[in-house]
């Protein structure tokens, strides 16, 4: 596991280290040079020459924020400190197989971060349309289950699941929907539902989720840099006067 491991499990961000947005095309990045529209940020005509105490010296023209949001960094420092957390001796009458995990919270997080991030990629995937059309749109289909599907195929005519598989993530949209369904059954009651196997997935594969996100909106949401950047504010979405 690798939030076990000394090194790898310091961190939770994983993917989003070191992630900017290229102010040209909106795409996500984690070097000096976009893939995507191919501007080089590292490039002579990127940098300003400033002679300092009879010194030359390079500074990038521009100076990006890094991609990850408050709220993204704030739910994934929880989920780590309640994976390092130490397990207590309770419920001890229950039989084994019953039990739910003490470690369920990391499953709520996680939810809790895939619908921030989907909320997050619909922001900017109908950035383009009227400020109305976009905020009817939103509230119309403001649950992650229409969003993933209804929504998502009426936006981009597929299905979320062909453009997860397409872009080498094939695996993840089973198991999004696996969470979803043992969250619900959670919070309708079935404590059970989140047993310790669907936490150490849950963690497992959070890595692989999080690529497939940022994939996703590279394939999806770039283009236009006007439209609201992963870490902005949606406070003042559906203000349209």
């Amino acid at each position: 596991m690798w939030a076990d491991d000394p090194e790898q499990g310091k961190s939770w961000v994983g993917p989003w280290s070191g992630l900017v947005h290229c102010d040209r095309c909106h795409t996500l990045i984690p070097g000096a040079k976009c893939p995507k529209c191919g501007r080089d940020y590292a490039d002579g005509a990127e940098m300003v020459v400033r002679v300092i105490n009879g010194e030359e010296r390079r500074y990038p023209r521009i100076v990006l924020p890094g991609a990850l949001s408050w709220t993204t960094h704030s739910l994934l420092a929880l989920m780590k400190r309640e994976w390092d957390r130490p397990v207590l001796e309770l419920d001890q009458g229950l039989a084994a197989g019953t039990r739910p995990s003490q470690r369920m919270l990391i499953v709520i997080l996680f939810w809790t971060l895939f619908e921030h991030h989907m909320d997050r990629f619909f922001d900017a995937a109908l950035g383009a349309l009227p400020p109305l059309i976009r905020a009817d749109l939103l509230r119309r289909y403001a649950t992650i289950g229409s969003r993933m599907d209804r929504l998502y195929k009426l936006t981009f005519d597929t299905t979320l699941e062909k453009d997860l598989a397409d872009l080498g993530h094939g695996l993840v949209y089973g198991h999004l929907l696996k969470v979803q369904a043992k969250r619900n059954e959670f919070v309708h009651g079935n404590s059970e539902a989140i047993d310790d196997a669907l936490v150490c997935e849950t963690v497992e594969r959070l890595p692989e989720v999080q690529a497939a996100w940022v994939a996703l909106f590279n394939l999806r949401c770039t283009g236009n840099p006007s439209v609201p950047r992963v870490w902005e504010s949606d406070l003042k979405r559906f203000k349209t006067t």
